[in-house]
């Protein structure tokens, strides 16, 4: 207990002495700058622990705005991918509009230079016959629209088919390049008449009956005629791909490539001619085909 009271004068004496030795330090420093130099030493020395001490908070600065700035940038590019995918839809949306525009603008254009009959209707092709033996396309309209069996489609490249069956909110098309399928053609530079029948699979017409020495050739353009009563005259059908006769045979073997590709046909015109045939080409073209070959037996 002695002990304790005995240092405590003695550390208050310290105090007292350091408070006054500091007080005339800062006043002699700062009149006179006496400890500039000591101070600059200091400094010298305290500078590498400062930045020992300093590290660990500079390196957790650093790593958390390097993660913020990685979350920004994520978010960001998320943002812009989003952004972009809409884009692109927009931009199918606008192709796809295009497209069709086009599409429509050439079956107009096939109007405006062709003497369709007085009424005729847009319809869609919304499905495809998966069978390779049957050359048929579901349309839009049926009898609610006034279609009918028999009914003549054409595309904006020419003649497509007829109506062979129906319902009350759509009909199927059967293809000219179908093997039941036959119409009635005329050679555009010639004039020579033929009967174009479909092939099935292959997807292209062939010209039964016709005599060796009829004046078609490769690369001639075959037009609706007309006789059937169907189509209406004029209408393209098909370009002739090859003219060939074999040995000792009396009629030519001719091959043509239809003008309406089925596989890009979106939209046709159904047309309404003024009289409704009821049937399809066939019947009538079996006549012709037989009056053609008794023409080539003949000649």
């Amino acid at each position: 207990m002695n002990t304790l009271f005995v240092k405590a004068p003695a550390i208050t004496l310290r105090f007292v002495l350091l408070l006054l030795i500091s007080t005339v330090a800062m006043v002699a420093d700062h009149r006179y700058r006496v400890l500039e130099m000591p101070r600059g030493w200091l400094l010298t020395v305290m500078q590498p622990i400062q930045f020992v001490a300093d590290w660990p908070a500079q390196r957790w600065h650093g790593w958390t705005e390097v993660v913020a700035a990685r979350s920004h940038l994520l978010q960001e590019n998320k943002a812009l991918l989003e952004i972009n995918q809409q884009l692109a839809t927009e931009h199918q949306q606008f192709a796809k509009l295009q497209a069709e525009n086009r599409r429509l603008n050439e079956l107009l254009q096939s109007i405006a230079t062709s003497s369709l009959p007085t009424r005729y209707r847009l319809a869609r092709i919304v499905q495809v016959s998966l069978d390779p033996h049957t050359l048929q396309v579901q349309i839009n309209l049926g009898s609610q629209a006034d279609v009918f069996l028999g009914q003549p489609v054409i595309s904006s490249a020419g003649v497509f088919g007829q109506v062979v069956h129906l319902s009350r909110y759509s009909a199927q098309v059967l293809l000219i390049t179908d093997s039941s399928h036959a119409l009635p053609v005329i050679d555009q530079r010639s004039g020579q008449r033929a009967i174009a029948r479909g092939d099935g699979p292959s997807g292209l017409l062939r010209l039964p009956f016709l005599a060796a020495h009829a004046d078609i050739r490769e690369g001639d353009l075959l037009l609706s005629s007309g006789l059937g009563k169907v189509f209406p005259a004029g209408y393209p059908v098909a370009t002739v791909r090859s003219v060939s006769t074999p040995v000792g045979e009396k009629f030519a073997e001719v091959v043509a490539v239809p003008v309406a590709d089925p596989g890009k046909v979106q939209e046709v015109l159904l047309l309404w001619p003024d009289r409704a045939v009821q049937t399809i080409e066939e019947p009538v073209t079996d006549d012709l085909v037989d009056d053609q070959a008794d023409d080539g037996d003949h000649e």
